[in-house]
């Protein structure tokens, strides 16, 4: 299972990700309510479902604004300042990359959730803006895999993940993704999903060698199961997150884990997408 890393100019940050798709192939891997914050600019309508694999963005793009050069965000802060700063940075991205609009939420109850529910969220932001299907659930069981990849600056260990997961259910698709020193979820989502490719710092992303470009991205937008691979039968996307505020080497440090699972969706369910919609005011 190949580590990708991108170690960016903009301070100490870095992201890995690693993917393992059925029996053992590696792949690239790494609504505004009212009286709520928009997120984004929630008056510009999505022109199109943007760009999904094994399609990428042509280049990576910097953050403008620069969030991680602002007081609000240092040292893993999560609060409003530094969440609209991101919001406001993935909207030019958007737009730039992607011809799309921003994110549309209510910020307000998307930050009294805790920080692995906010991973969840944001990749079915990502995921359902692109018009794929959503994660169904977040899990304990695999929040405690991606816990050990936060814990140790790195990402989940895919081979810790349970080979029948709570309700009998079995994973056929892995990904894991990491990042270190982005401030929080929505900044960590930031660096998976428009910096992450050419442009970027990447080691694994040379203008000799595009192997590693855009792993985490399309680790947040892959599939990782169908109907076919499970034999016709029930089939179910599920995730895991983790998180340190202070890590080791970069400070904030967060993992995302990505399952595919044959069977019935996992019995421990920390939230589901469903859940997740209502909360926010996400009607997608």
């Amino acid at each position: 299972m190949p580590a990708r890393r991108l170690a960016v100019s903009l301070g100490a940050v870095a992201l890995t990700g690693t993917a393992l798709i059925g029996s053992g192939t590696a792949v690239a891997g790494a609504a505004v309510a009212a009286g709520t914050a928009s997120a984004g600019t929630a008056a510009t309508p999505l022109a199109h479902k943007g760009i999904v694999p094994p399609k990428n963005p042509k280049r990576s793009l910097a953050p403008s604004p620069n969030f991680l050069r602002r007081p609000s965000c240092a040292h893993g802060q999560d609060g409003r300042r530094c969440n609209t700063l991101v919001l406001r940075a993935v909207t030019h991205a958007r737009k730039v990359l992607e011809k799309m609009g921003g994110m549309r939420f209510s910020l307000a109850a998307y930050e009294k959730l805790t920080r692995n529910e906010q991973l969840f969220v944001t990749v079915n932001l990502e995921r359902t803006a692109r018009g794929l299907r959503p994660v169904t659930e977040l899990t304990r069981s695999l929040n405690r895999v991606a816990q050990l990849g936060a814990n140790a600056d790195a990402d989940p260990p895919l081979n810790r993940v349970p080979g029948t997961l709570p309700g009998g259910g079995h994973p056929v698709g892995l990904g894991g993704n990491w990042a270190g020193g982005w401030d929080n979820a929505l900044g960590a989502d930031y660096g998976f999903m428009y910096f992450d490719g050419p442009g970027a710092d990447n080691g694994d992303c040379t203008k000799t060698n595009h192997s590693g470009c855009w792993g985490h991205r399309d680790n947040i937008l892959g599939r990782f199961v169908t109907a076919s691979s499970c034999g016709g039968g029930r089939n179910e996307l599920v995730m895991g997150a983790g998180h340190v505020v202070r890590g080791k080497a970069f400070g904030d440090s967060q993992t995302e884990l990505l399952v595919g699972v044959c069977g019935r969706a996992p019995t421990d369910v920390v939230m589901t997408w469903r859940h997740a919609k209502s909360l926010l005011h996400v009607k997608a």
